[in-house]
């Protein structure tokens, strides 16, 4: 599993993009996924497919030439969906336009409201808060090149067929560029629990695992679903942050009491060493609101290891790399998807087959 969060880490990430793609190419490689594309600036509920985006060049220089910052050397050195800007501005106006993390001097941010707010049309650079307080008074010549151009965001499902069209859904998202553990972890894990159930001899249950942009994903892929299909999804858990050395954290569905909270917590006190659990969007928010939203209202909890707070230390910065991820804490995660999974298609109501009092 690390192994091929290893792989996919290098990718410049982003809800559409080429990293994107190469991510898709990738774990075709794993599984035989299907693909679904919708085109940029396509919309649902007011949620629009960003455009294809690339960096072409990103260079900050002093005065005499020198280059004080080159953007092109890690994937979140220019802030995600940034606009093009060249030109010579002052010290007080580039910091405007620079952005860093406190909890680390040397990491750099991992920087994506402009994917979600694609009104505001704004340039960026993420560096290290030292880069930023090395910022003195003067002038400095900026060469940001950015690309938007029409393309498509791909979500992957791979479908596990099961005597019944019932389905659970393990859903993942492969979006956050150089982000190990939030979320490719979670993308490595559903790839191997998938991996596993097809070893079964039998199902009940049809698995999917869907990997996608986080929220736009979810969003679109359930938009082309019709109702029939959408009542067949029984259950889904979103799987995220499970390569670090928190404990195992649950986050229950909205109701917070459905038959895969229960399982889940059952396999939890089996399985795992230890975790913790707390109700829904009490540890974290992710794609589980997509599928709990109103007219869908999938059971969705989450399975990760945030401590429910910062989540980890190295959460959304350039740390979160594949140094970090721990393989034993991938297979603890997927030992505990496979005992729920068991619990599920193991349950069963005893019917009655006589009448009046049995002499025991």
């Amino acid at each position: 599993m690390k192994q091929l969060i290893s792989r996919l880490s290098p990718l410049r990430l982003a809800p559409n993009s080429a990293g994107l793609d190469e991510c898709v190419r990738i774990l075709q490689e794993e599984l035989p996924f299907k693909i679904y594309e919708f085109k940029d600036e396509s919309e649902v509920n007011g949620w629009i497919v960003p455009k294809k985006w690339e960096v072409l060049e990103a260079k900050i220089r002093d005065i005499n030439g020198s280059i004080i910052y080159d953007g092109m050397g890690h994937n979140l050195a220019v802030i995600g969906y940034s606009q093009s800007f060249v030109g010579r501005i002052k010290a007080t106006e580039l910091k405007k336009h620079l952005f860093y993390t406190e909890a680390f001097e040397d990491a750099l941010v991992y920087h994506c409201d402009l994917y979600y707010k694609p009104f505001r049309k704004e340039w960026g650079f993420s560096v290290p808060k030292q880069v930023y307080d090395s910022i003195t008074e003067g002038e400095y010549d900026v060469e940001l090149r950015t690309s938007f151009e029409e393309g498509t965001m791909k979500v992957v499902e791979y479908v596990l067929e099961g005597e019944s069209s019932y389905s659970i859904v393990l859903n993942a998202h492969n979006c956050h560029a150089s982000c190990c553990n939030d979320d490719l972890s979670g993308v490595a894990v559903g790839v191997e629990a998938m991996r596993r159930l097809s070893k079964l001899a039998q199902r009940c249950f049809t698995y999917r695992l869907i990997i996608a942009p986080e929220h736009y994903g979810s969003i679109f892929y359930l938009s082309r679903l019709d109702d029939e299909e959408v009542s067949n999804i029984k259950w889904g858990i979103f799987l995220e942050m499970l390569g670090n050395d928190n404990k195992l954290a649950l986050q229950r569905s909205f109701i917070g009491t459905s038959l895969i909270d229960r399982a889940l917590t059952n396999a939890l006190q089996w399985v795992a060493g230890d975790w913790w659990t707390a109700p829904f969007r009490k540890i974290v928010g992710n794609d589980e609101t997509c599928w709990e939203a109103a007219g869908y209202e999938i059971p969705f909890p989450s399975l990760s290891r945030s401590d429910g707070k910062s989540h980890f230390p190295e959460y959304h910065t350039s740390y979160d790399c594949p140094e970090l991820i721990n393989e034993a804490r991938l297979e603890e995660a997927v030992r505990v998807i496979l005992e729920a999974v068991y619990i599920l298609e193991n349950d069963s109501i005893m019917k009655r087959k006589f009448k009046g009092l049995v002499a025991l």
